[in-house]
């Protein structure tokens, strides 16, 4: 593996993303002057950079525990990472976490949070950050690719916490650029101008630095850099990106696929009003879900207001025929 293109390198400029890094900085700077802590939301598509962001301002100040949820899933073994705790319940590991945290201060990082996808083990770690915050008032950093995450929050949380919001919307196609060619120079790689931009244009579609180091990467290994070549890398890339995507959602989450394939195609639109009634679930719930998988790029909402026999309605239909197929086919529908 190329440390340059992998997604623990941690560049010495991270390019246009500097007013996020600064507001990054300052939550730490003020907790280092002035012990006090301001906790903030980092949201963001995959590969939008969240992640880099953080570490970088980690490595500069040296003043957090990151925890990584992908590997954790559950509040318990969350908490327990912080330190290394051997403690045997969940009210000692609490305890002790916060005994920790008041003889060494540090800003708490929990990346990929929306791992923690079992509502009950959502709600318990939500509830320790709450304890936590109160008894030691050390900053709480969430990252999450779910906008809508404060929404799953119980309202005493909220109130507590006071997440401010940090959000890193998707690169562009010359930022992008700028990007590849920062790592292919670090790499001391000769590469066509017209394969940097192709490569770019296509990682734009999804707004990620990520994708993009995949292809260049997958381009080095089998040292192919014709466009025949790159446009099958990242057919493969997305396919796995699909896989991965279906396999991290809820249940919850999986009935709404469902039920959005039987009532509409990848043209049809349905209304929130339909999916409301067929899921059985509440319009609030209903609206959180539509967010979710815009988020994720999968689904397109509208509104549209009919007047005041119709009043105000949102549709909703898929972001496009390759989101249809791909999400009909691993549904087990094709």
């Amino acid at each position: 593996m190329i440390e340059e293109l992998s997604e623990d390198y941690i560049p010495d400029e991270v390019l246009h993303r500097e007013e996020q890094i600064e507001k990054i900085k300052d939550i730490f700077q003020n907790f280092l002057d002035n012990k006090i802590g301001t906790n903030i939301i980092i949201f963001g598509v995959t590969g939008s950079g969240k992640t880099l962001l953080v570490k970088k301002v980690m490595k500069e100040m040296n003043n957090a525990i990151y925890v990584s949820c992908d590997n954790t899933l559950t509040a318990f073994k969350t908490l327990k990472t912080l330190f290394n705790l051997n403690s045997k319940t969940h009210q000692e590991i609490l305890e002790t976490a916060i005994k920790e945290l008041k003889k060494n201060p540090k800003i708490l990082i929990f990346d990929e949070i929306d791992k923690i996808s079992r509502s009950e083990d959502f709600t318990k770690l939500m509830s320790n950050f709450n304890t936590i915050y109160r008894k030691t008032m050390v900053p709480i950093i969430l990252i999450t690719l779910k906008r809508d995450i404060l929404n799953n929050m119980k309202t005493d949380v909220r109130k507590t916490l006071l997440f401010e919001k940090l959000n890193l919307p998707s690169y562009n196609a010359k930022e992008l650029k700028d990007i590849l060619k920062q790592r292919i120079s670090k790499i001391k790689l000769d590469v066509d101008e017209g394969i940097i931009n192709y490569i770019s244009a296509l990682a734009a579609q999804y707004g990620s630095a990520r994708l993009l180091m995949n292809l260049l990467l997958r381009c080095i290994q089998k040292n192919d850099f014709s466009f025949d070549f790159i446009d099958g890398a990242f057919k493969q890339i997305i396919k796995e990106d699909w896989i991965d995507f279906i396999n991290d959602i809820n249940p919850t989450e999986r009935e709404f696929l469902r039920t959005l394939l039987y009532l509409c195609n990848d043209e049809k639109e349905v209304s929130a009003e339909e999916l409301e009634k067929k899921l059985n679930i509440t319009r609030q719930r209903i609206y959180q879900l539509i967010n979710t998988f815009e988020n994720y790029s999968v689904i397109i909402s509208r509104h549209e207001n009919l007047g005041r026999a119709g009043g105000r309605k949102r549709f909703v239909k898929f972001a496009s025929k390759e989101a249809y197929d791909e999400i009909n086919k691993f549904m087990g529908y094709e």
